[in-house]
């Protein structure tokens, strides 16, 4: 809660009480066997935990029918896992799809060109969807408190690694979309975090801050090229990310990995170019936050600003 306010005001205040309905879990409106995803060539960052975010969208593409899945994470994809995401498109009824395990280390430049021509190589250049989701957070201690190496490393993942990943992967997704009508369709994970400040992880929320204007600058230089460019937040969800954090916080969080993936991939499987820009939390009602399209572009929001 923030210093001072209560919790539903502190909600508010961090966009959690845009739509009046909301999702700790999947639901219908959004089940990726509602979608069809045949032909598309995605990419997924920080992908390596079966009850990660990363994952979840992973899968969800595969029951999607998504054809081309690439999973990168510094850990590298285990081939466990991968046999995995080819089974959830068998059990949704989907031909199996071209699944591609990376290791990469996002905030190395050469690790993540290095990434690109396998992933070139396997999908024959193209790529649809590119998924911005591996992440970093230090651990929960104030400034002078922390490492400053890996307080500095949450920055250096988290920024840097999303400006490595746009150098390297934009080309392809914007030639895709040049010659195929691709999706051209990039989802930066972001935070709920980004939204307000709290004592400790104040390199995790800056970075997460940070992520949201780049994300609408990046939009604003490459729409008429064909760009996409969205964030979201995942939710509040029990993944290994949130190792660093007390675990009295880590076992309150409410949220699963599959209203993240699940919303992460509906999302993507239409373009709305309304959104470009923009910032959609994964919790939302999906159908109230269609509802609110006029709203949103008139006075233009879900974006950063200063209200005076």
């Amino acid at each position: 809660m923030l210093a001072g306010i209560g919790g539903r005001e502190a909600r508010a205040l961090s966009g959690g009480t845009f739509t009046t309905t909301h999702h700790s879990t999947s639901y219908d409106f959004i089940s990726p066997l509602k979608l069809d995803l045949a032909g598309k060539h995605v990419l997924i960052t920080g992908a390596a935990w079966e009850d990660g975010i990363g994952y979840a969208t992973a899968t969800a593409f595969a029951r999607a029918g998504a054809s081309a899945i690439a999973v990168a994470d510094l850990h590298g994809l285990s081939d466990d896992l991968v046999a995995k995401l080819k089974l959830a498109a068998a059990q949704a009824g989907r031909p199996e799809p071209v699944v591609l395990g990376c290791t990469v280390d996002i905030a190395r430049q050469d690790s993540v060109q290095a990434m690109r021509d396998i992933v070139s190589q396997g999908f024959g250049g193209c790529l649809d969807i590119v998924v911005n989701n591996a992440a970093h957070v230090e651990p929960y201690k104030p400034l002078l408190d922390s490492d400053p190496d890996v307080y500095w490393r949450t920055w250096e993942v988290n920024v840097r690694g999303l400006f490595n990943m746009a150098r390297t992967f934009l080309p392809m997704q914007l030639a895709t979309f040049a010659s195929t009508n691709g999706m051209c369709t990039m989802v930066n994970v972001s935070s709920s975090g980004a939204l307000s400040a709290r004592s400790a992880s104040g390199s995790y929320r800056s970075s997460k801050l940070a992520i949201l204007r780049w994300t609408e600058t990046l939009q604003l230089e490459y729409v008429d090229k064909g760009l996409l460019a969205f964030c979201v937040n995942p939710g509040a969800i029990k993944t290994k990310i949130t190792e660093n954090l007390p675990e009295t916080v880590r076992n309150a969080l409410p949220d699963h990995p599959s209203v993240a993936g699940d919303t992460i991939v509906w999302l993507a499987a239409e373009r709305r170019e309304w959104l470009g820009g923009r910032y959609v939390s994964c919790t939302w009602d999906m159908e109230e936050l269609l509802e609110k399209k006029d709203e949103i572009i008139e006075h233009d929001k879900l974006k950063m600003r200063i209200v005076l």
